[in-house]
């Protein structure tokens, strides 16, 4: 189990792997236990979300000295082990040294010599003199990002410090049930929870086990997500163009908003997530989604729209609670990437949007250069467009950081 856990945290902390995929990839194909299935996720997550941090408690033991991939990861994990783990120190260690031998005897050794003398070390205290750098290392992030989230200056550790807490939120698919049926069905399971704007499902419990989540009448989507379909809240039998939809979430919530009238088209530049969205409405009893092999930067589209979703590829800081590895793999050069795609697709989009329609543009960052200042860009090249609705949400113990502006191209009439 420990070889594949190192195996994991190469592919994510050196290959640009994605922690939750590499993570679900690995437990579908290995042959864990229940218990080994726990400890593999604790640990790969564990390490990724702490990297910084444990990569500066054992530097007095590696400065200088040249690592490679599989035995750094190594002692990542002994580290995180040692210090955060209900697990004794001298079968960590063993374990470890055990499970890298089979590759390497000498690293091995390196690794037993490494973790031993840290078990001796005091512990060490974050203090080099810079504030944003000791939230970098506190917090395990680029300290880039750390300088970015100065935009929130009164809250910046606040942002930083926010775990999710056990909490789960779905949305009630409305196309299959309604909130009073999963209230019933809850009750009679002795669940505790708590429903939103009639759709918006928070319990305590992990329910993608339950016969309620496998049959479709609900759906995982963080309350913050739920708010995009919300806020557009489209007309029945009208036509919507989703230009970024995989896995298909809003596009789903919006088909349940028109009751499966009217057509939405939902765009992706990857088959196998346009298969997902596919498969999602399938799950979902969703029949007036359309999903397409579509870039939004530059497809075109025979017929114009009376709504437009536009939500976009983003840095994710909205997100870091449950997608740690963009905390090291976002950097200002990838955002300003980003950036220049988020533009093409907006104006791409407005192309095909009927005269007088409605666009919401949304992201799961409150990075304001992607958000409020963008739009304000927008507004400036476009003042036809007024907004109707803006909603900025940072990231909590409940919900993701989001941001959502529904916006409207007036008439001469208005």
């Amino acid at each position: 189990m420990l070889q594949k856990v190192i195996e994991s945290l190469v592919q994510i902390l050196n290959q640009d792997g994605y922690t939750n995929i590499v993570v679900s990839d690995t437990i579908k194909h290995a042959n864990f236990t229940d218990y080994e299935k726990r400890l593999y996720t604790k640990l790969v997550y564990g390490v990724v979300e702490n990297k910084i941090l444990l990569d500066y408690l054992v530097q007095p033991l590696t400065s200088g000295k040249r690592i490679k991939p599989y035995l750094k990861n190594a002692i990542r994990v002994g580290v995180y082990s040692i210090d955060y783990l209900n697990i004794q120190d001298h079968y960590i260690v063993n374990s470890l040294v055990q499970t890298v031998k089979k590759k390497d005897y000498k690293a091995s050794t390196f690794l037993n010599a490494i973790l031993r003398k840290y078990l001796e070390l005091p512990k060490r205290k974050i203090a080099t003199g810079n504030y944003l750098q000791d939230l970098s290392i506190k917090y395990s992030i680029n300290l880039e990002l750390v300088e970015l989230l100065q935009q929130y200056p009164d809250c910046i550790e606040e942002i930083l410090s926010v775990k999710q807490d056990s909490k789960q939120s779905y949305r009630i698919n409305t196309l299959k049930t309604n909130k009073e049926e999963i209230a019933n069905l809850l009750n009679s399971k002795g669940i505790d929870y708590q429903i939103i704007d009639d759709v918006i499902l928070i319990t305590k419990e992990n329910l993608i086990n339950d016969e309620l989540f496998k049959n479709g009448l609900i759906v995982a989507q963080d309350a913050s997500s739920i708010k995009v379909g919300l806020v557009l809240n489209p007309n029945i039998n009208t036509s919507i163009l989703d230009m970024c939809s995989a896995p298909g979430s809003k596009a789903m919530h919006l088909a349940a908003i028109l009751n499966n009238t009217g057509k939405i088209i939902a765009c992706d530049i990857y088959e196998h997530k346009v298969k997902l969205i596919e498969e999602n409405a399938q799950k979902l009893g969703v029949t007036n989604v359309v999903a397409k092999l579509l870039d939004g930067k530059n497809s075109s589209f025979e017929k114009p729209f009376d709504y437009i979703l536009m939500d976009v590829p983003c840095s994710g800081l909205g997100v870091l609670n449950h997608k740690p590895d963009i905390k090291y793999q976002m950097t200002i050069e990838k955002i300003n990437g980003i950036k220049k795609d988020q533009e093409q697709i907006v104006e791409n989009g407005l192309k095909y949007l009927k005269k007088g329609g409605i666009v919401l543009y949304s992201t799961c960052t409150i990075n304001k250069d992607e958000n409020e200042l963008f739009i304000e860009k927008l507004l400036r090249k476009h003042p036809n467009f007024k907004i109707l609705e803006e909603l900025k949400y940072l990231p909590t113990s409940t919900n993701d950081g989001f941001y959502i502006c529904k916006l409207k191209e007036t008439t001469n009439e208005e």
